[in-house]
């Protein structure tokens, strides 16, 4: 916590995190993430760009207070949380940029086997993981991941194209289920982080305090 913001921004680490500004009664004011903490905090007393809504809110920050984080996209998670607790006035969206997208993984022997849904609905043979920030970054992700694990192709039904691709990658129906199996074990290997990213956004969330402005 620190008095006296433009002195406190050399003090700043240049990481990933998440950031928030208070008033003399220490009111927050804006909470935002930055891929660099020390160059994003900073460029609010230099030249503000775009950025002209916050051009009064500056003159009325007093205290700066900064939490470094372990990645951006742990940084996108924590400002999400706090955001959805409490919206403060100079912050236009709660939530954050990214809107939640879940994988599916859909074991059943016609179907394609991975995709992306915004909201989870149960369906027999299908499991969801997530919620995970950056729709775009996460369909890049699961593309990789089936081209490692060609689960498509390992399925009935297949299309005269899809039966070539089958042939070509040496994989039948008879190894779906092996391949369902090593694809769940990498989702769920990403559960130990995402718990690590919900513990760290619960934990601050609990010393903001709610504008009042």
């Amino acid at each position: 916590m620190e008095h006296r913001p433009r002195a406190a921004v050399e003090r700043l680490p240049s990481e990933p995190g998440v950031y928030r500004f208070r008033d003399h009664r220490g009111r927050v004011l804006y909470v935002g993430r930055a891929v660099d903490l020390r160059r994003r905090v900073g460029s609010y007393w230099g030249g503000l760009g775009d950025r002209g809504h916050v051009l009064r809110m500056v003159p009325r920050v007093d205290r700066i207070e900064a939490v470094a984080c372990d990645s951006e996209y742990e940084a996108a998670w924590l400002e999400r949380n706090l955001h959805e607790r409490s919206l403060p006035r100079w912050n236009r969206a709660r939530g954050g940029q990214e809107v939640p997208v879940y994988v599916y993984l859909d074991e059943r022997p016609g179907s394609p086997g991975l995709g992306l849904v915004h909201a989870p609905t149960p369906s027999p043979g299908r499991r969801h993981f997530g919620p995970y920030l950056g729709r775009n970054r996460l369909r890049l992700a699961v593309s990789a991941l089936l081209r490692v694990m060609p689960l498509a192709y390992a399925g009935e039904g297949l299309a005269g194209f899809e039966r070539n691709m089958a042939r070509m990658r040496g994989v039948s129906s008879a190894d779906r289920a092996a391949l369902v199996a090593a694809v769940s074990a990498v989702l769920e290997g990403d559960a130990g982080a995402r718990s690590r990213n919900a513990h760290l956004a619960a934990r601050l969330a609990e010393s903001v305090q709610p504008s009042s402005a």
